[in-house]
């Protein structure tokens, strides 16, 4: 079982990154979560099956999984596969099944997410060009993509720590492991949604109320399907920005309480 140390301090928690995104997604979080051992799941690399057994085999039990935009769909595969194990999940930004709702004509990706849809052909030739790009100037890119965020968002582009964080996502999606980013956006857009209801564990959403990635009324939707669920709304933040509200401290002591 994780251990409470000091109160709060968790020792081990489970990461599962944004698409595009690497390890580095986690910087924020444990900015804001200085106590909290965050280990990513290098997910690009396997499936969620391949995952959910190599934790399995690592002896953990009583597993908390954090998952941040896309890694929320991951997230909630695993769990929904291994409930013996997953204890809980904490969801950042979610992005949830877009069968649930009207939601594609307010994403900021809808263009991604209509080609991975309609023409896989086409996502994969513009993916190659953003890897291209991301090589040459993935300051540029990051610019380019966050050229219409709220404030909360521009103001992380000041971060060098940020910076660094979207480079590395680029290079890991769009470059080492192209074939399975676009692998996982075909998932993506297929319907997911059924798993919701395996799902057994206590879950708590986090989500910015200027998301424009993932718009607000998607987490409001999962709210609705999942039996166990806490929606934490946070005013004036994006995407992104969310993860530095995130207490997972709270959420821990939740936890300690309820298998006491």
């Amino acid at each position: 079982m994780f251990s409470v140390i000091s109160g709060a301090a968790l020792k081990q928690i489970y990461f599962c990154h944004g698409l595009p995104g690497s390890a580095l997604d986690a910087e924020l979080l444990s900015q804001a979560n200085p106590d909290c051992d965050l280990h990513p799941l290098p997910y690009l690399e396997y499936s969620p099956e391949h995952m959910a057994s190599a934790l399995a085999e690592t002896g953990a039990s009583g597993v908390h999984l954090v998952g941040f935009s896309i890694g929320s769909m991951v997230a909630a595969h695993i769990a929904a596969q291994r409930p013996d194990l997953v204890s809980r999940l904490t969801l950042i930004s979610p992005a949830s099944p877009l069968q649930l709702g009207d939601f594609l004509p307010a994403m900021a990706g809808k263009t991604v997410f209509t080609l991975a849809q309609r023409r896989p052909w086409a996502l994969a030739a513009l993916t190659a060009v953003q890897g291209l790009i991301a090589r040459v100037s993935a300051g540029a890119m990051t610019k380019m993509l966050f050229a219409d965020a709220c404030a909360s968002e521009q103001a992380l582009l000041r971060n060098p720590a940020f910076g660094a964080a979207m480079k590395s996502a680029f290079s890991n999606s769009f470059v080492d492991h192209r074939q399975n980013y676009l692998a996982y956006l075909q998932t993506y857009v297929s319907d997911w949604s059924p798993i919701l209801g395996q799902i057994k564990c206590p879950v708590d959403l986090w989500h910015g109320s200027d998301d424009t990635w993932s718009p607000p009324e998607m987490s409001l939707a999962l709210q609705s399907r999942l039996p166990d669920c806490r929606l934490h709304m946070i005013s004036d933040t994006g995407h992104y920005s969310t993860m530095s509200h995130v207490n997972l401290a709270a959420v821990v002591e939740l936890q300690a309480a309820a298998g006491a």
